[in-house]
């Protein structure tokens, strides 16, 4: 499934942002803390919550795409 609207790939974005970043975090790095605390501390925290809402909005258009395609 490829994204096609501006919210799709809003949130296909944020969901690679958020696998770079959980691949660095198993190495002991955490890459959005490191980059944005600079900015502002709870900066990282929100770029998390926006992640973990991107993950939720896929979830739910994969879900509903392949009921719509099974017609």
């Amino acid at each position: 499934m490829r994204p096609r609207t501006i919210p799709d790939w809003i949130a296909f974005v944020l969901l690679l942002i958020g696998a770079f970043a959980w691949a660095a975090f198993v190495t002991d790095v955490n890459v959005l803390d490191r980059a944005l605390e600079p900015i502002a501390d709870p900066l990282d925290d929100i770029v998390f919550v926006l992640i973990g809402l991107a993950g939720l909005y896929w979830i739910i258009r994969v879900i509903t795409g392949e009921r719509s395609h099974q017609h």
